[in-house]
């Protein structure tokens, strides 16, 4: 789900639209295939708007039963419906900038439970479920930041992602950060869907292509700029202070023009990614990058850490 509650993985499916989890006989659960939405106004709400979705947390159980699951709460487990041939109504929604999106309504269980969490009534907020379309970023409002970063395609775009399906960081680059904090941060507060071990920090930011294990290719195609999410702890769906913002403000703020015109002041920390051969990810893979105008391509530069 959307601001969801993360999940460390072993092993997983990187696919054309991000993260899938795949079990025999349950629900195939797809990276943020699920948003919430506002019931009257039909615009998408995330921990933004309510730290505490952070701790919301989504199994699958059956083939099409899911689990939404919180602390202080009892669990509800609700169907997914299918398809809009099964008396469902596509709704209208819109994510950031107006985008206008459409997903299937998950039924009266899950919208009284999430309300309840979130807001202490029954009612305000729905879930919605993606129909897997493809996102067009060739239009308003996402057209402004292709023709600044041209690698950027509508395919590179996940379900209810911001905007592409992956997110890399290095561990080397958190490390940075947390040596100028005084209460260190986890990965997990910058929701990656992917951590690489790497000797130096940001060298992210430089890779073009990367492989992962023995065939999966993803590509970097825009930096990722960070809000006051970041400052959320994903433990306790409280934000605890400005320092981690502040701190990556001042050694990370983007000198790049075009970034700056699109995205103001925002700090950079990972890179967005698209996939381009998907596959099979595990917990230890090797990963090679390829940097570009290098004569040479760069081989093993460390493993998946996360």
């Amino acid at each position: 789900m959307k601001s969801g509650r993360g999940r460390n993985l072993h092993e997983c499916d990187f696919t054309e639209f991000g993260i899938s989890i795949e079990s025999e006989g349950r629900f195939t659960l797809r990276d943020r295939m699920f948003l919430v939405y506002n019931e009257e106004t039909g615009r998408f709400q995330t921990g933004r708007q309510y730290p505490t979705m952070i701790l919301v947390s989504m199994s699958a159980v059956e083939e099409d039963k899911v689990r939404l699951e919180a602390v202080g709460m009892p669990s509800v487990v609700f169907t997914v419906p299918k398809s809009i041939d099964e008396g469902s109504e596509a709704v209208p929604c819109t994510m950031w900038w107006g985008e206008p999106v459409k997903c299937i309504d998950c039924g009266p269980e899950p919208a009284e439970w999430l309300s309840r969490f979130l807001t202490g009534t029954n009612s305000g907020l729905r879930l919605g479920y993606s129909m897997m379309n493809r996102r067009d970023l060739s239009i308003d409002p996402w057209n402004k930041f292709t023709k600044v970063f041209s690698t950027l395609q509508s395919d590179d775009t996940g379900l209810f992602s911001d905007l592409a399906s992956y997110m890399l960081m290095t561990t080397a680059s958190l490390k940075t950060l947390n040596e100028k904090l005084e209460i260190p941060v986890p990965a997990l507060q910058f929701r990656p869907n992917i951590v690489v071990s790497a000797e130096k920090s940001f060298e992210e930011d430089n890779w073009e292509w990367i492989k992962i294990g023995e065939k999966t290719v993803i590509r970097n195609v825009k930096p990722c700029t960070r809000c006051k999410f970041i400052l959320v702890n994903p433990e306790t769906g409280t934000a605890e202070g400005e320092e981690p913002l502040k701190t990556l403000k001042s050694f990370r703020q983007s000198t790049d023009p075009n970034i700056m015109s699109l995205e103001g002041q925002a700090p950079l920390m990972g890179i967005y990614c698209g996939a381009y051969i998907p596959g099979k990810v595990k917990l230890g893979d090797d990963v090679f990058v390829h940097i570009p105008d290098d004569s040479v391509e760069l081989n093993h530069r460390g493993g998946v850490s996360e």
